[in-house]
């Protein structure tokens, strides 16, 4: 199908009461940047010059602690794409502009300097603000140092006047143009051979001298807004608050966040693509699912802006998100999964994704602390969201806790044969990540209170507290639910309405405390949300998948991955082995639990079941390596040799293969052969401290 690509975009505007997660700061030393800068390939250097005036320090401080080419080089490309002005074309149009101001002050502004054109004060004004619309020269004007005022057009959103001046000059018979900043300098710096300046006195006989000396220049060395009625004859020191704004206007719409979580995000993105970061809200629950018996974690993402491709042929438009979820011990990566979220739209549609796309889902997880990332891509226009949390899973049976609070703005019944994110008590509950409600609306909201001992149900409560942040209309709401006003479970799902009628439109905060028998506070969390004056509200689209409930053996395989990554072999096992038992044509399940059971050397189980996946094409590698395998821990050599020879005749490039296959020759004394195959896995991976020890020791051997 031929798609044609028109981008459009969707801003979503957050509420006020929106939480942005705090920045991560970085930083470093001027002497380490020194240092660092130093070793820099040329490009890179350049780079950092033509960009010192743009940047924030921020971005430069990441990249400062950039280690090789391919982030720096991909950073690049990130912090251009940040400043496209039309996004979705060939073109960047700023990164150009940029680039050529830099050629040019280079070349022009170096006369009569010791510096480079760009570390020049007219140098920085013309990176930052570009070529102004007229100038004044006073190069040779008796009485006066030369001076010349550049007149710019200024941009509000910016916080620049609409019209404002740069003034340079050469003070004292010096060769380089200096800034003349009429807060600082004052007009008697203009004048030569003046008497000096009384501080205490009227600066106006200064003025008028330069008035008479050369008209034009007169305002300019009071003010740099022309016609400043204001400015005051000892200079305005509105010009200190300009000069920073004019400083700071490069950096004012750009969203240093995306550069602050570049170390995370880096190892998703292709440097081969376009790079957008766009802002998100976000939401992730711990939930307990009766019938697994497994902790799930809920995820969900919402990227502040949208773009939607349009598909020429069948006149709809679409979005492609592609989701890529991580799980972080330390420096370890315990689990890591990708998948793709398609939604195709009708242009009356169109309108309802207005508010937003949130991308939902969830798996199961195994108790502990781990960093979460979750990285999202928009295939159209190559922009993509990012969040990063710790979290806390803990174990069944442990200290009683509370899950954080779902607020809903709906929830539907679903078929109980189905799972899907944010199930809760058979229903799908439908929440807006920004926490926004219409007016008169009554939110539903959803507690987990877990760990809970038979004691604390038949007496413990919820109190649970609403209050509004409006001062002139006061709201303030106060109700308990008691444990055992449900069935008793050592996991409790709670739902109810956070109020007993519509709200109005105010910010509120919705509070909850877990008590035990003993009306001894356990845990507690608060909430923030807002119900807007509108009576109508279109809720963001929300984008999950559903699996069959009878599919548990896939939530047993991804607890096997996260056990076996932890190292709770044992662990692991059991829940390969169950995946196995309910789905024994689940090949990927079943090499993961015969590569476990090779590690812990039970070899002879190995053999036995290996044997189910003997007949798929696709896994002929995996089976003839995981007998071969099995062998080789035997020190059956021969058979050994045997299957590692078929699966390297599958593909002769998996430096697994070739290590496994060399050990196996080198215990039947075949050296040379030993040494061949060797040399074939080093070819593909040099960096195999293992191998090149075992090369020497066999070179040794054979030596004469």
């Amino acid at each position: 199908m031929k798609k044609r690509l028109l981008i459009l975009f969707l801003i979503l505007l957050l509420p006020q009461l929106t939480l942005v997660p705090k920045q991560k700061k970085f930083k470093i030393s001027g002497k380490e940047k020194r240092k660092i800068y130093k070793q820099l390939p040329s490009r890179h250097k350049r780079w950092m010059d033509m960009v010192k005036y743009i940047s924030s320090d921020e971005e430069r401080n990441v990249f400062y602690i950039l280690t090789n080419e391919r982030d720096r080089d991909l950073f690049i490309k990130s912090f251009w794409t940040q400043r496209d002005p039309s996004p979705g074309t060939p073109q960047n149009e700023y990164r150009t502009e940029i680039a050529n101001r830099f050629r040019y002050v280079n070349r022009e502004f170096k006369k009569g300097s010791s510096k480079p054109g760009w570390m020049t004060d007219m140098g920085k004004f013309y990176m930052i603000l570009g070529k102004a619309s007229s100038i004044d020269r006073y190069d040779s004007k008796p009485g006066l140092y030369p001076a010349q005022v550049w007149y710019y057009y200024g941009d509000k959103s910016l916080r620049l006047p609409t019209f404002f001046t740069v003034m340079f000059y050469k003070p004292r018979n010096t060769t380089e143009w200096k800034l003349y900043n009429p807060a600082q300098q004052g007009p008697h710096d203009l004048l030569i051979q003046w008497d000096p300046i009384d501080l205490s006195g009227d600066a106006s006989q200064y003025v008028q001298k330069i008035r008479e000396l050369a008209a034009g220049l007169a305002e300019p060395s009071i003010s740099m807004i022309p016609n400043d009625s204001d400015a005051g004859l000892s200079g305005s020191l509105r010009s200190n608050v300009i000069l920073s704004n004019i400083y700071d206007s490069p950096k004012r719409h750009i969203n240093a966040s995306y550069a602050t979580n570049f170390m995370d995000y880096k190892g998703f993105v292709d440097i081969d693509s376009s790079i957008n970061y766009i802002e998100n809200s976000n939401k992730i629950l711990i939930q307990r699912h009766k019938r697994f018996g497994f902790n799930f974690l809920n995820i969900s993402i919402k990227p502040k802006t949208i773009s939607l491709g349009y598909v020429e042929k069948s006149e709809q438009y679409f979005y492609n998100f592609k989701l890529t979820v991580s799980l972080k011990k330390g420096d370890k990566f315990i689990y890591q999964y990708t998948k793709n979220f398609d939604f195709y739209i009708s242009y009356k549609d169109v309108q309802n994704v207005k508010k937003g796309v949130e991308i939902h889902d969830a798996f199961p997880i195994v108790a502990g602390d781990y960093k979460l990332i979750v990285y999202v891509q928009n295939t159209v226009g190559k922009q993509f969201s990012y969040f990063d949390k710790d979290i806390n899973i803990p174990e069944f049976g442990s200290e009683p806790f509370m899950t954080e609070t779902l607020l809903a703005y709906k929830s539907e019944p679903q078929a109980p044969n189905f799972f899907f994110p944010y199930n809760i008590n058979g229903s799908k509950f439908y929440f807006d990540t920004e926490k926004s409600f219409k007016l008169k609306a009554n939110p539903l909201f959803y507690v987990g209170a877990y760990n809970i001992s038979r004691e604390t149900w038949e007496k413990g409560y919820l109190e649970i507290l609403l209050t509004g942040l409006n001062e002139r209309r006061k709201f303030k709401q106060k109700k308990i639910i008691n444990l055992n006003s449900q069935p008793y479970s050592p996991n409790l799902d709670i739902t109810g309405k956070v109020s007993d009628k519509g709200l109005y439109s105010d910010y509120y905060i919705f509070s909850i405390k877990l008590y035990d028998h003993k009306k001894s506070l356990i845990d507690s969390n608060a909430d923030r949300f807002t119900v807007s004056p509108l009576s109508t509200m279109n809720y963001p689209n929300e984008s999950f998948k559903k699996s069959r409930m009878e599919n548990t053996y896939y939530f047993n395989y991804v607890l096997g991955i996260q056990y076996e990554n932890l190292e709770m072999i044992d662990e692991s096992l059991l829940q390969y082995e169950k995946c196995v038992e309910d789905k024994p044509d689940f090949i990927e399940g079943q090499i993961r639990y015969l590569r476990l059971l090779n590690k812990t050397r039970d070899y002879t189980k190995v053999l036995f079941k290996v044997e189910s996946i003997k007949d798929s094409d696709k896994y002929k590698l995996d089976y003839h390596f995981i007998k071969g395998t099995s062998h080789y821990g035997m020190k059956d050599y021969e058979n050994a040799l045997t299957e590692l020879l078929a699966a390297n005749k599958v593909y002769n490039s998996d430096p697994r293969v070739l290590n496994l296959l060399g050990f196996t020759l080198f215990n039947l004394n075949e050296y040379d052969e030993a040494l061949k195959t060797f040399g074939a896995s080093l070819r593909l991976d040099k960096n195999q401290p293992k191998i090149h020890r075992i090369v020497k020791e066999i070179n040794s051997k054979t030596k004469k």
